[in-house]
């Protein structure tokens, strides 16, 4: 007889209030944001050359091969592209160069998946998380304490890459909780509320760098944001540990997880779900570019006003956009809520492309574009969080994940391109077609992939 796990969380009474999924996943977002925000900003101004920081930045990157299942869709990119156009654009750098830098991210998130299975099958969600937090900021804290020189970055490197990997737990420890404890009226808001928390890194990010600019203290930020980070593993008491209430064995229970990673992918909920993932809806690629020097000159905006809005003004609106999706998400079907927030993302990008250049217009459409892709970041969360069920949730999620990263890489390289040798007004046309496309495409998958009037339905994961 088949071994069945029955995979369980001692659950509360009720369910735990969906806001708590915002402390849970800030970690995650507000260590990205740290680095690509306040460590490069404080490093170029202590003498470090542009290039021993961008080598920083592209020990992260990858070969082309593997480009195609980077970093989970949810990492705050857009955080550590303003640092990188900060730092590298006035370096000389091309903007093709930056946008693919920007798309591959950092590294331990590339390869999470290899590791996802331990959190199914090793140990239980609530553990994973705070161990994983507890490194994530003893590496952050780190940081702080090495002298900023050059004969460092390498060390400073390591720390960062311990840091991308403790926080991979972080994050799939998380989703695993939301398969496992939301029931599916809340998914939606649960998704809204964690991406939100994703997001609004790019905040902790601007508000340590602030401290730095007050106090010229170099440790103190660092100090700051690792100790208030650790706290947001307190959230778990109000969560029961998620484990299998009769797992036999290791080996049985990796078995098990194959068949239920199958069983996605053989399903048709699954097969849309993953038609959906590889579709360029909502890559929210150009937020790669609002920060270049390039494009400051072309809507005539200062570095500040840039800096506020691709920082902390971008996150807040991507923010309010996770939660309005997330509650999108609650009222309709969610693979077509996530289409809708890819349409207003491209809406926004035609929007941006047809108004007169000026600082107005840019300040209006950055924002919009950063609250349309939070609105992308929590439907597409919601989405998947409604296909892969419960069992191998964190496996699950990040299998599809993965796969949703193959458009925004291509989609990062592809507006770099288009911006350098056909100007930024076509990359915004390219960039919304292109979500235009993919919803059109999506669309007509799920209209043919439903069952025939009369013809027995499958039941679905």
């Amino acid at each position: 007889m088949r071994y069945v796990p029955r995979v369980v969380t001692e659950a509360s009474p009720r369910p735990p209030p969906a806001f708590l999924y915002f402390i849970l996943f800030l970690p995650f977002g507000a260590t990205s944001a740290f680095v690509g925000t306040t460590i490069v900003n404080m490093w170029s101004r202590g003498g470090v050359h542009d290039a021993a920081l961008d080598a920083l930045m592209a020990s992260h990157a990858l070969p082309d091969a593997f480009k195609l299942i980077a970093a989970p869709f949810v990492d705050g990119f857009w955080n550590i592209g303003t640092a990188l156009f900060d730092t590298g654009s006035r370096g000389g750098i091309g903007e093709a160069a930056l946008g693919a830098m920007v798309a591959a991210n950092i590294l331990p998130h590339t390869f999470k998946v290899l590791w996802a299975p331990l959190v199914d099958t090793v140990w239980n969600g609530r553990a994973w998380y705070i161990v994983g937090n507890l490194v994530s900021s003893a590496a952050i804290i780190a940081t702080g304490l090495l002298a900023i020189s050059e004969h460092n970055v390498g060390l400073l490197t390591t720390m960062v890459l311990i840091n991308g990997f403790a926080t991979t737990f972080v994050g799939m420890t998380t989703e695993a909780l939301m398969a496992h404890v939301c029931p599916p009226e809340q998914r939606g808001m649960a998704a809204g509320w964690s991406q939100a928390g994703n997001v609004g890194g790019g905040i902790v990010g601007g508000m340590a760098l602030i401290l730095y600019d007050q106090t010229a203290i170099q440790w103190l930020p660092a100090v700051v944001v690792g100790v208030t980070l650790l706290s947001c593993s307190v959230v778990l008491l109000w969560f029961r540990p998620i484990h299998p209430i009769d797992r036999p064995t290791f080996f049985e229970s990796a078995k098990d997880l194959v068949r239920d990673v199958k069983g996605i992918f053989w399903s048709r909920s699954g097969l849309i779900g993953a038609a959906l993932c590889i579709l360029p809806i909502g890559s929210g690629a150009a937020a790669n570019l609002f920060a270049a020097d390039r494009f400051m000159a072309e809507w005539g905006v200062s570095t500040s006003l840039v800096a506020f809005l691709n920082g902390a003004g971008g996150g807040l609106a991507a923010m309010l956009g996770s939660l309005s999706g997330g509650r999108l998400s609650d009222v309709i079907e969610k693979k077509r809520a996530y289409a809708l927030s890819g349409i207003a993302l491209a809406a926004t990008a035609f929007a941006m492309a047809l108004m007169p250049r000026s600082t107005a217009t840019y300040v209006v459409w950055v924002l919009a574009y950063q609250f349309a892709i939070g609105m992308c970041y929590a439907t597409f969360t919601g989405f998947v969080l409604d296909v892969i069920g419960k069992g191998a949730a964190a496996t699950k999620y990040n299998l599809l994940a993965s796969l949703a990263n193959i458009p925004i890489t291509l989609m990062g390289r592809w507006d770099g391109r288009i911006a350098e040798d056909h100007g930024h007004g076509t990359m915004l046309w390219f960039d919304g077609a292109m979500g235009v496309a993919g919803a059109v495409v999506l669309m007509m998958i799920v209209l043919l992939a439903l069952p025939r009037r009369g013809a027995p339905q499958s039941a679905s994961s």
